[in-house]
């Protein structure tokens, strides 16, 4: 009877901590920024630059599509919409391909030098057509990361890793 009670208390505080955790989406609305065509501050350092192509094309961009603080006149891009959500996640995307190649390459190359007769010596002298072949492979990371995570390739086995004998 005292299992049934407790299984039925557990039961009906994980319940409880299920509907609790279900919030309605709430939206941060923007207080400390305005339009940059509205901002003083902006306005002033818009009249201080010079009058060159260079600078007079981006304020104006800035002016009529960004987000200026109201004390420092400074664009800020605020991800409340999608097409700045997407300006940020293009360049992001970008970054984390190209780490992501850097790391596979070496990653490869460090693999198939291993397998040379002589690892040391291929480690300090950097093979080159084995380097070009890492970095042509180093391409598709994404792909072989996930091929390499489903095959358990990626992650070591249990039974590999060493366990202090405290």
């Amino acid at each position: 009877m005292k299992k049934l009670l407790e299984r039925w208390l557990v039961t009906l505080f994980l319940s409880l901590m299920i509907v609790l955790s279900f919030n309605s989406p709430v939206f941060a609305i923007n207080q400390t920024l305005v339009p940059c065509q509205e901002s003083q501050a902006f306005q002033d350092l818009q009249k201080r630059v010079p009058n060159t192509y260079y600078f007079d094309k981006p304020m104006q961009a800035y002016s009529s599509n960004l987000l200026c603080g109201a004390d420092d006149g400074l664009p800020h891009l605020t991800l409340d919409r999608l097409s700045n959500v997407i300006d940020a996640i293009i360049p992001f995307s970008i970054f984390f391909y190209v780490a992501g190649l850097i790391g596979w390459s070496g990653r490869a190359y460090l693999q198939k030098s291993n397998k040379a007769s002589n690892p040391e010596e291929q480690e300090i002298f950097i093979n080159l057509p084995t380097a070009i072949a890492a970095i042509f492979q180093g391409l598709l990371w994404p792909l072989l990361f996930l091929k390499e995570l489903a095959s358990g390739e990626l992650t070591a086995k249990e039974n590999e890793i060493s366990v202090s004998p405290r």
